[in-house]
């Protein structure tokens, strides 16, 4: 049995290890500065102008700045040192303040939704001027705080959370500020709960990958990045390898992924009579190398290979 993790090749190397994200952590600060100084005037002023739009956007921006301190506590505690009672450490935070974010978006998403449809009965006098000026700094806010993740975000599911949810942000003030504009020229206040409806919609659309991956993830299941009979076919390529079987992919945190899976050489491979000098041992040593590589193109960092001489249960499907 083998335990694999970062590899190279004599004449060239490969970076298939998990992304450093140590980049990320000041992007992080910044966007919670931002998005909670942000998110203090739009209540001043929502509360002020009696503004659903700026209450509800405020409101999606605090939950926001709720995420963003999840994610990078997640992303804190999934580096601390594996202990007796924790052998795999605490990568898994990082899932798991993926789930309650997501969780928390839909949550603010219904309070939103609630509070139009009883503006929709008892509509208030806004100010059309104040809701464009406000939303308009949000629109700029959001889209500098989303542009400070766009990197990081194809490498981590709490930075792509993060980088999502500002970039609905920027797009979302985009509406206020329409709707702000409609009011300034029309007083057509039941625009506001109108707008409000759509904001709590863009939330739930744009939430619920997120949330459907840290359900998926936080219960072990195959990253939706990876596809297992990719894998399977990838390994099958290799001469000496007949059949896999009882292979199974989880994640270990937002970045990192594991398998564990048993391989049935060919008779040959296993023949020390034909193995040029090379004893089967030897031999394995060797094609671990080689499945290491394999599975490293396919995002899987951890893999722990069992062989298996008999291949009477290499006929069983993957389970």
């Amino acid at each position: 049995m083998s335990h694999s993790h970062d590899h190279n090749h004599t004449g060239h190397s490969h970076e298939h290890a998990p992304k450093s994200l140590e980049n990320i952590n000041s992007a992080f600060y910044i966007g919670i500065a931002l998005n909670i100084a942000f998110t203090a005037i739009e209540f001043v002023y929502g509360y002020s102008t009696d503004s659903l739009a700026l209450l509800s956007d405020a409101t999606h921006n605090l939950s926001d700045v709720g995420s963003l301190i999840l994610a990078l506590i997640g992303m804190k505690l999934a580096k601390k040192t594996a202990t007796l009672s924790y052998t795999y450490g605490f990568k898994k935070a990082s899932l798991l303040a993926s789930l309650i974010n997501s969780v928390l978006l839909v949550a603010v998403a219904g309070g939103i939704i609630y509070e139009a449809i009883h503006r929709f009965t008892n509509p208030s006098p806004l100010t059309g001027t104040t809701i464009i000026v406000v939303s308009a700094i949000g629109v700029l806010i959001n889209t500098v705080s989303a542009f400070l993740f766009f990197k990081g975000q194809k490498d981590d599911i709490n930075v792509k959370g993060a980088f999502l949810h500002l970039l609905v942000d920027a797009l979302v003030s985009v509406g206020v500020v329409i709707a702000g504009t409609i009011i300034y020229f029309t007083d057509w206040t039941i625009i506001d709960p109108i707008i409000s409806c759509v904001i709590a919609i863009v939330v739930l659309v744009s939430t619920w990958n997120l949330f459907n991956e840290s359900v998926r993830l936080v219960l072990d299941g195959v990253p939706s990045s990876i596809k297992i009979e990719d894998i399977k076919e990838s390994l099958l390529e290799i001469e000496e390898i007949d059949k896999v079987h009882h292979m199974h992919v989880w994640a270990l945190s937002s970045t990192e992924n594991a398998m564990t899976v048993h391989v049935v050489l060919k008779k040959y491979a296993l023949d020390a009579a034909n193995s040029n000098a090379e004893t089967p041992l030897q031999r394995w040593e060797r094609l671990k190398l080689i499945i290491r590589h394999k599975l490293l193109h396919h995002s899987v960092h951890h893999a722990t290979l069992e062989l298996d001489a008999d291949d009477s249960l290499a006929d069983e499907k993957v389970h």
